[in-house]
């Protein structure tokens, strides 16, 4: 297979190669004493949640070249002996693993601990421990988010951000990859001067010992011009200063061309952890939002701090409203509301993600089927809606036909988890029609 070339200069060019991770054992043995450290607020049913991404990933294979699961990509990272001895010690000095647990790790093989690392080992598998003794840890922990792709990385331009988040029960996404985006066979080409973003390997030599929190969910590519990053629960201000001074570097070094970071200050609440939350970009003209956020006057109207990236040091400057900031740097945008016209609909849709919509190409995207006031709003805008399977049954739909699709995927299961779709993956590279 030939190399795979970064490219993400936009939320809404076509979608050429799209990272995901199908549901795995790890949603299985997750237990209820583990579910808020987990950061989960049910338990999944996995059968259910499978047969719904699968869904998900057929809707996404009819636009995109591949699709692509962080699963297949790790155990081809750990492939060599050494790349994977390596990522034990990294690991086991990143989350302080007993030596017992990495010296089972050691011992198992390269899938078997590419496989190890994401679903988890249940204490009673090993050791001769039983389920009394240890009744809700792990030998090694599952990481049931790691369905959310989105934010342990972010492809940014012609480069990456290795993320680090803000909480406990992720802390080990980032490390995978890493490792992925270093040592896979078809992403090793890249340069370390590729990586604009990383508080993982600076944590792992020792040369800091606060890292500061960002997250995928956080980060759009607006334009090749306009980087948007929201402050919130799960990203910290200084990680959105160092990134802008990262990407201010590599703008004077002519590596870069993003001109403008647009910081979103958000409030420090669950239902919106990330600003992929409350707005997504739909089209060429056209954003989902959570209208409280985004609307003149609104007590809840959210400020955006401006970075101008092109001095030599960085230039800073306050809006009001990110669609008014937006406008100012050539990227006007009418908004969608997620929930509608009625107050209530609008705070229950967006905790179901109803504004998490993820963009397949310009005007083209997929969308949580329970938020149907969303759909009406969409429908009035011009967007076709139709429901997942229709689509996958009848293979003469054409999405890129030019006109506008809201693609409506049964979730039952998925939206249980608090994460939609663009939650869901990790674009590579998109391309401009």
């Amino acid at each position: 297979m030939s190399n795979i070339q970064l490219s993400v200069f936009s939320e809404i060019d076509r979608l050429k190669q799209v990272v995901v991770h199908k549901p795995g054992p790890e949603v299985d043995i997750m237990v209820p004493d583990m579910m808020e450290q987990l950061l989960f607020d049910d338990i999944l049913y996995g059968d259910l949640a499978r047969k719904e991404h699968e869904v998900f990933r057929s809707v996404l294979a009819r636009v995109a070249d591949e699709v692509l699961d962080i699963q297949d990509l790790f155990v081809e990272s750990l492939a060599d002996e050494g790349v994977k001895l390596a990522f034990i010690e990294d690991f086991r000095r990143l989350v302080d693993l007993p030596d017992e647990s990495s010296n089972l790790l050691r011992s198992m093989s390269s899938a078997a601990v590419a496989r190890a690392l994401i679903t988890g080992i249940p204490w009673e598998d090993t050791l001769g421990h039983t389920h009394w003794q240890k009744r809700f840890d792990y030998t090694v922990r599952p990481i049931p988010n790691l369905l959310f792709m989105r934010d342990p990385a972010a492809v940014v331009g012609h480069g990456y951000n290795i993320n680090f988040m803000a909480t406990w029960a992720r802390e080990r996404e980032p490390l995978i990859l890493s490792y992925v985006f270093r040592y896979h066979p078809r992403l090793r080409h890249l340069k370390e001067t590729d990586r604009l973003f990383d508080q993982i390997t600076p944590l792992l030599k020792g040369e800091i010992r606060m890292p500061q929190s960002l997250e995928g969910g956080d980060t759009l590519v607006l334009s090749d011009k306009v980087l948007a990053v929201g402050c919130s629960e799960r990203t910290s201000a200084d990680a959105v200063h160092m990134l802008a001074e990262s990407m201010r570097q590599d703008h004077l070094r002519g590596e870069g061309t993003f001109d403008t970071l647009l910081m979103v200050l958000m409030p420090k609440i669950r239902s919106a952890m990330h600003l992929d939350t409350i707005f997504t970009r739909t089209s060429q003209d056209e954003c989902l939002i959570y209208p409280p956020f985004f609307t003149d006057h609104s007590r809840e109207l959210l400020n955006v701090v401006k970075f101008d990236l092109t001095h030599s040091t960085l230039h800073t400057s306050v809006e009001s409203n990110l669609l008014h900031a937006l406008k100012g740097v050539g990227i006007d945008l009418k908004p969608i509301r997620c929930g509608g016209g009625d107050y209530i609909m609008q705070q229950r849709e967006q905790w179901t993600d109803g504004a998490n919509a993820f963009c397949l190409a310009p005007g083209v995207i997929v969308l949580y089927s329970r938020n149907h006031a969303t759909a009406d709003e969409l429908a009035a805008a011009g967007y076709k809606i139709i429901m997942a399977k229709k689509l996958i049954k009848d293979p003469s739909i054409n999405l890129l036909d030019g006109g506008k699709w809201a693609v409506m995927l049964e979730s039952a299961e998925l939206s249980r988890a608090r994460g939609g779709p663009r939650c869901m993956t990790m674009p590579l590279a998109r391309v401009s029609s």
